[in-house]
């Protein structure tokens, strides 16, 4: 299977029957993380930052199927340094960059839906106080 079939869904949002198949593919059928990479369509890293946004596990070195070397050597193998441009240079985004792009601002996304949601709870607690105090001054 290619790289770009196996990212097909890179940067779409994961719906709740694709997290109950990860949790049930890594957690029941012990499947590695590059097994289910390739069933979700999507890439290692994905797979590897949604165990862990999801709390399947608390880091990536714990990840059935993770290598450390590799993912570093990947990193290494694709570093370009580059000259600083000017506006008139043509500047060249590979699939990976863009694939890059979609992960951290999926990410980012899932950071601020639980920042969200935390927010909300705190309004709503704090507002429960807030009655419970006004229903007690009330009854002097």
């Amino acid at each position: 299977m290619t790289e770009a079939i196996a990212n097909q869904r890179s940067g779409k949002k994961w719906n709740v029957n694709e997290l109950l198949n990860l949790q049930r593919e890594y957690e029941l059928l012990e499947l590695s993380v590059q097994e289910i990479a390739v069933r979700h369509k999507r890439s290692v890293n994905s797979i590897l930052y949604k165990l862990e946004g999801e709390g399947f596990i608390s880091s990536w070195n714990e990840a059935r199927g993770f290598d450390p070397v590799t993912y570093e050597n990947s990193f290494s193998d694709n570093v370009v340094v580059a000259a600083p441009f000017t506006d008139d240079q043509d500047v060249s985004v590979t699939s990976d960059d863009v694939c890059n792009l979609c992960l951290r601002v999926n990410n980012l996304e899932s950071s601020i839906s639980q920042i969200n949601t935390m927010v909300k709870q705190m309004f709503e607690f704090m507002m429960e106080e807030k009655k419970l105090k006004n229903k007690a001054l009330s009854k002097f």
